[in-house]
């Protein structure tokens, strides 16, 4: 059977911030910040102006001056981002969440109920709007890895959807931080190596990791979704994959 872009990623934009910004209509449109010394989230308009999360709040004053920092309401968080993946499992069981506001959602067997993943998607980030009041991005593919990553690019408040027949064009010229686990330190090594887009896989690790990573996502499509921990794999070598799971996963890739 050939593999369809089946894979939901849902992710509710600048989580906190936008959860003040719910329950304070006044701080809608302005830069905001959730924390105080340190920057716990940041609004898109703050983000505008380099504030990021992190960030010691000074800096954060520095480049935004008229930022405006809150406290945390931090039940309204938990309660809010609880019915946001609510609403990913009235389309399907198979939710796999993995923050207090975002979750994989394997959608394949509820196309003869709800309609193409992509028609589903549309309709997580409806009723998201419309019930809760908050923005969320969905990326739609065929692994949660690329689903991950689709997400991102849609952000924010939008909707990526990467077919099966695309997906190496829709990598090519992403940065590499935007691949699942790169942060700071890893982008800074790569940059020394002159790789900066997924264009150029600079190393045999590098390259390694794709390769697990497709093999992660052959296992649990053939042996079910908990067949491997996703979480639980150390993707930066490819031993991190007993090898009769990769020989068995690398005749379907």
């Amino acid at each position: 059977m050939e593999a369809i872009a089946s894979i939901l990623h849902a992710d509710l934009d600048a989580f906190y911030a936008s959860v003040e910004q719910l329950l304070d209509p006044s701080l809608r449109g302005r830069p905001i910040a959730v924390g105080d010394g340190v920057v716990l989230a940041a609004s898109y308009e703050a983000k505008a102006f380099g504030v990021g999360s992190g960030m010691p709040g000074r800096r954060a004053r520095e480049l935004c001056p008229q930022l405006t920092f809150v406290g945390g309401h931090f039940k309204d968080y938990e309660r809010l981002g609880d019915a946001a993946i609510k609403v990913l499992g009235d389309f399907t069981p198979l939710v796999e969440r993995i923050s207090i506001d975002e979750a994989f959602a394997n959608v394949a067997g509820s196309v003869h109920l709800f309609g193409p993943p992509v028609e589903i998607a549309k309709a997580v980030r409806r009723r998201v709007r419309a019930e809760l009041g908050l923005p969320i991005s969905v990326g739609v593919a065929r692994t949660k890895h690329l689903a991950k990553i689709a997400s991102q690019v849609a952000k924010p408040d939008g909707l990526m959807v990467v077919a099966p027949e695309t997906e190496l064009d829709f990598l090519h010229d992403l940065p590499v931080e935007l691949m699942w686990g790169v942060g700071r330190v890893v982008k800074a090594r790569l940059a020394e190596i002159g790789v900066f887009t997924k264009r150029r896989p600079g190393t045999k690790k590098g390259m390694a990791r794709w390769m697990v990573d497709r093999a992660v996502d052959a296992i649990r499509g053939r042996f079910g979704w908990e067949a491997v921990g996703y979480a639980s794999v150390a993707l930066e070598a490819p031993r991190s994959v007993p090898e009769e799971f990769r020989e068995l996963a690398e005749k379907d890739l």
